[in-house]
């Protein structure tokens, strides 16, 4: 693997193992969330964001040793009716590294997905992601020519894109972190 292609599949391991955390209590210490995050798997680095006072912003950022910890830790939010650290209930989720894109900074679950082949099919693409993701495809949307400029008798042909909708924000997260994808997708966003 080249330097460049090495540091980008370490920025991409590196975003799928590090967490947001919002809601936290302005007492809360950098040592107090690190311990609570610990009971999730290895943490090797945390932080609370102060603001130039040194107070606590009310958030922070954990990065786990594996992305199998902080799968685990977004799994324990959803299975387990939250997270509380230091006494008070805060929000958990991928953190989306700042040169992403401004569309996948909001909460979305629907995706753009290009560079398919033409041969791609909705099943395709709802097998790869709820086999990959763990997740619930609502919809695939591929689209195809417009039926007005085929030819007399042929059927409109895929335009290698299309749309899917999957029911979980984490999912959808983790997938765009990953950008690219080992299958007919070449590229997602």
């Amino acid at each position: 693997m080249a330097p460049r292609d090495q540091q980008n599949g370490d920025k991409k391991e590196e975003a799928l193992r590090k967490l947001f955390v919002g809601g936290l209590s302005r007492e809360t210490t950098d040592d107090q969330m690190r311990e609570y995050f610990n009971g999730f798997g290895e943490v090797v680095d945390n932080i609370v964001i102060k603001d130039n006072g040194g107070n606590s912003k009310g958030f922070g950022f954990v990065t786990f040793a594996t992305k199998d910890s902080a799968d685990a830790c977004i799994r324990a939010k959803n299975d387990g009716g939250g997270h509380s650290v230091n006494g008070k209930v805060v929000e958990v989720k991928r953190a989306i590294p700042r040169d992403a894109e401004p569309d996948q900074r909001e909460k979305n679950t629907k995706m753009f997905l290009g560079g398919l082949n033409k041969s791609t099919t909705e099943q395709t693409i709802k097998e790869y992601f709820e086999q990959n993701f763990n997740c619930t495809v609502d919809s695939v949307d591929l689209i195809y020519e417009r039926k007005d400029t085929c030819a007399p008798g042929q059927e409109p042909r895929p335009r290698g894109f299309g749309f899917v909708t999957i029911n979980d924000f984490d999912a959808v997260d983790h997938i765009c972190v990953m950008r690219h994808h080992d299958t007919d997708l070449t590229e997602l966003s």
